[in-house]
């Protein structure tokens, strides 16, 4: 694997994709692709044109994809990728969620939202995100923030009461 440059400062907004793609290059290699795909698809339009930096830090990585294209036995006649990259951030979003109705949110339950919301929106490069799927995104994306402020409060994030008999 070739040398990557530190990542310039106008692709910082790809920085949460690229780490993604790490953490989960050895057990869900199909979304770690998929994530590093998108980190780059965003690279691209994000960049800042005049630094020949960016370029130099994004070629290594077509470079890469290119490489796991033919080395990653998951990626070899994929069908329907999308399918899933989105089941595994419905995943971590379920996991995620009865954590936080069973009235055990912490850190990792703050970090699994933002990771379910992560994943999904990297489901946007085929297109727009199912209305359900972009409901769920929208509301990772508070969750994540409301647990993150309850645990810096020093206090756990209750789920809103719910009503007996259902």
């Amino acid at each position: 694997m070739s040398a990557i440059p530190d990542l310039p400062p106008s692709l910082k907004p790809i920085q949460e994709y690229l780490n993604k793609s790490k953490q989960l290059a050895t057990v869900r290699p199909v979304v770690a692709h998929y994530c590093k795909v998108y980190a780059i698809e965003q690279g691209l339009k994000v960049r800042d044109k005049a630094d020949k930096g960016t370029l130099a830090f994004l070629m290594p990585l077509m470079d890469e994809l290119e490489k796991e294209k033919k080395e990653v036995p998951d990626l070899q006649g994929i069908e329907d990728p999308q399918m899933q990259v989105e089941l595994f951030a419905l995943e971590l979003f379920k996991k995620a969620d009865d954590q936080y109705y069973a009235g055990k949110a912490n850190k990792s339950t703050s970090l699994s939202f933002r990771a379910s919301a992560s994943i999904m929106e990297v489901c946007r490069q085929w297109g727009e995100m199912p209305a359900d799927v972009s409901e769920k995104y929208k509301y990772a994306k508070v969750k994540a923030l409301e647990i993150w402020k309850a645990v810096q409060e020093g206090r756990v994030a209750m789920p809103p009461l719910q009503e007996e008999g259902g």
